[in-house]
């Protein structure tokens, strides 16, 4: 198992009285990898704050009103306050989890204004991309912390919001978008550029652009260097590798633009995120 976690105080992941008397407080965040252990949570009481899953990979198994269901990837999970949490991840099927912990009086009017319930959604690497934005604001601590992961939040309910509503309304035909997205997840590291990216969806560059924002939330050279980026955080923690041999296995033949790329993209240089591999 992976897992990275973030927490808005830097001794514990819990929710103080005085946080919750706030419009909104973002207590936790995490991602998550199962691939060598199952693991399993049980909450009989549940927890004073809300949790929001987005299993985007591989399946979990929840046990909702004394029936387990399988969830498949692509579903979100809210678990409003107090109310029992009960659900494993099986390793064997290669669960991938992002999870927030949040509570604050504006709570119920934002989940109810962005229609946050259990659904599938789909896979969304915007989505995926903001989690990893609020995990970082949570591990920096950076002046205004909570101001920016807050704002995160909302931008996280907003695509949720548009996503369902892509997938009620199923009104674009979006395959040679999908059929990209599957390429660039397979081919990452190759020489792609906006006019690449538009020649294999045989698409104009203006609409191609337009439509992959439209889709996806983030533009097209955005959710490359994502991918990228993420391939290279996994590759950093997990494997004995120097940061230029990193850079180019994702893709970057020039050590010194990958590191400003990935500066830029995390805050934080690879080579400190190299060096601080044991800690995650």
């Amino acid at each position: 198992m992976i897992r990275i976690t973030a927490r808005s105080h830097s001794t514990g992941d819990y929710l103080l009285p005085e946080d919750a008397l706030l419009p909104l407080f973002v207590v936790s965040c995490g991602h998550q990898y199962h691939f060598s252990k199952d693991f399993s949570v049980r909450r009989p009481e549940g927890r004073p704050d809300y949790q929001l899953l987005y299993l985007c990979e591989g399946c979990g198994h929840f046990l909702r009103d004394g029936v387990w269901e399988k969830v498949p990837s692509g579903s979100l999970i809210l678990y409003p306050p107090h109310e029992p949490q009960v659900y494993t991840y099986l390793a064997e099927e290669n669960p991938e989890i992002y999870w927030i912990h949040f509570s604050g009086s504006d709570i119920p009017s934002l989940l109810s204004s962005f229609q946050i319930r259990d659904s599938h959604i789909g896979i969304h690497p915007a989505l995926k991309q903001v989690f990893e934005e609020i995990i970082l604001e949570l591990q920096l601590h950076k002046f205004r912390f909570q101001d920016v992961a807050g704002a995160d939040f909302h931008r996280l309910l907003a695509l949720i919001n548009r996503f369902m509503h892509v997938q009620d309304s199923a009104q674009t035909d979006n395959s040679p978008i999908d059929r990209l997205i599957t390429q660039l997840h397979r081919h990452y590291m190759d020489d792609w550029d906006i006019r690449a990216m538009a020649d294999f969806c045989h698409l104009g560059v203006d609409h191609f652009s337009h439509r992959f924002k439209d889709t996806v939330g983030v533009s097209p050279v955005r959710f490359l260097t994502g991918l990228r980026v993420e391939r290279a955080k996994e590759l950093l923690l997990t494997e004995s590798l120097s940061v230029s041999e990193v850079a180019r296995l994702v893709g970057y033949q020039d050590p010194l633009y990958f590191s400003r790329v990935f500066k830029k993209f995390t805050g934080i240089s690879p080579g400190m995120f190299h060096g601080n591999r044991g800690k995650k």
